[in-house]
């Protein structure tokens, strides 16, 4: 009886050679030059792949997939010396032209080819996908990624390795665990440092942003994206940046007031997600405010426009540990006495705890409140309140972080933002009390 989905998997094996087979071709500009796989060999590798995994599968055991990566690596490096020995006698004769080649980029290419062969065969089909898009803007991008590379100084890779280092060698090793008086277990040496590994990273990100789409565009993307993630550690990243790239400071500024905006509908989202019935009651509290940031970053951007400011082409290196580190700190003890408030002056502080909790980070006080709609019946009015509150001390913090740590040419920039986010929250704040 015939498996179709053997021949489905065959079949799967052989589209992925075509594919990468297809673009390889392309990039041999040539019909003269020589190179170890084209579209043909590229498929059959697939298919061979697929094969010896069939047989490793029959047979119960990996001998056939391994006998045949090692065959097909013979075959390159043959192709290989080939070449070599080719090159040399061109040399020696002039009359014929040299075999060209790209490297062992096809090379290297092969042997992958033949390994998502078998990774087909074990129904992997989507992680092949994947893995295909992933070979194909490589191949693809050749010249993108070297002038990347090129653009990149020593200082770049360094601070590569730092970022590394912070957080995939310190992040793991951190115990998961609160410490604290009881009630207050607040202090998570993992989530702590997390916290740091979180705005070194916005900071790295945007630098890459920064390398890629220039300064301008790079800094806005930034803000739309830490938006996404945390405004407030993004709001001490580019306040500190600007004080090494005032020239940016009006981009700067356009990157935190578009990271508030998009703060309020990501916590809407969020909100929704936790607890569908509060879509109504959270719509205009959270959704308001979004209208005078957007309006004044839009503002912002037609006044850049306008100014036609000349700006230095140098930017400086995202990676500043200490300052990372000096926010964690205070994040950690703003929280702590958020919850210290919490605990000792109970439920009836609930306004003031938000207070101060959103003085720190909005989430914690979102997930604390739906908690307690969802389990204590909290209601929704002083649920909106508790939200209104945190935010009006976010916006606050935020605003204080750039007018103290940012560039002197911020201050006058930001105010409006500030003031506007502000008397809107406030409204909100009396039409709700």
């Amino acid at each position: 009886m015939l498996d179709f989905n053997v021949f489905y998997r065959l079949a799967a094996a052989i589209g992925i050679g075509l594919i990468i087979g297809m673009q390889r071709e392309h990039t041999y500009y040539d019909q003269s030059d020589r190179h170890p796989a084209g579209v043909r060999t590229f498929t059959l590798v697939a298919l061979a792949g697929a094969m010896a995994a069939l047989l490793s599968d029959q047979m119960g055991g990996i001998a056939p997939f391994i006998t045949g990566f090692v065959v097909v690596g013979m075959l390159l490096m043959a192709t290989h010396i080939s070449f070599a020995i080719g090159r040399r006698r061109s040399e020696v004769s002039l009359d014929q032209p040299s075999p060209g080649g790209d490297g062992i980029t096809t090379s290297v290419s092969v042997l992958i080819v033949y390994l998502l062969g078998g990774i087909c065969w074990y129904g992997r089909l989507l992680e092949s996908c994947v893995i295909v898009v992933v070979m194909l803007w490589v191949l693809s991008a050749k010249q993108q990624l070297h002038d990347f590379a090129k653009r990149l100084s020593k200082e770049d890779i360094l601070a590569t390795v730092k970022f590394a280092v912070i957080s995939a060698l310190i992040l793991p090793f951190l115990p998961s665990q609160s410490y604290g008086p009881p009630g207050l277990e607040v202090l998570n040496p993992h989530t702590i440092w997390l916290f740091v590994v979180f705005i070194s990273g916005i900071g790295f990100v945007g630098y890459v942003l920064i390398k890629l789409v220039g300064p301008g565009k790079g800094i806005w993307l930034t803000g739309l994206l830490g938006g996404l993630a945390s405004s407030t550690a993004l709001t001490l990243n580019l306040a500190g940046r600007s004080r090494e790239n005032e020239d940016y400071a009006s981009d700067f500024t356009l990157g935190i007031v578009l990271s508030w905006a998009v703060m309020y509908v990501r916590l809407y989202l969020i909100c929704i997600f936790l607890s569908s019935a509060l879509a109504k009651p959270l719509f205009a509290p959270l959704l308001l405010p979004v209208v005078p940031a957007l309006s004044y970053a839009l503002y912002l951007k037609i006044k850049e426009f306008r100014d036609h400011r000349q700006k230095s082409s140098d930017f400086s290196n995202p990676f500043k540990l200490l300052p990372a580190i000096k926010f964690g700190v205070i994040f950690t003890c703003v929280m702590f006495v958020a919850n210290a408030a919490r605990v000792y002056l109970g439920a009836g502080a609930l306004l003031a705890c938000s207070f101060l909790g959103g003085a720190a980070e909005m989430d914690a006080v979102a997930f604390s409140v739906i908690d307690m709609n969802l389990k204590s019946g909290l209601a929704a009015r002083e649920l909106v309140l508790a939200l209104l509150f945190a935010s009006l001390a976010n916006t606050l913090t935020k605003g204080g972080m750039v007018f103290f740590l940012g560039a002197k040419s911020m201050r006058r920039p930001i105010l409006p933002a500030v003031v506007l986010i502000c008397v809107v929250t406030a409204g909100l704040i009396a039409y709700y009390m």
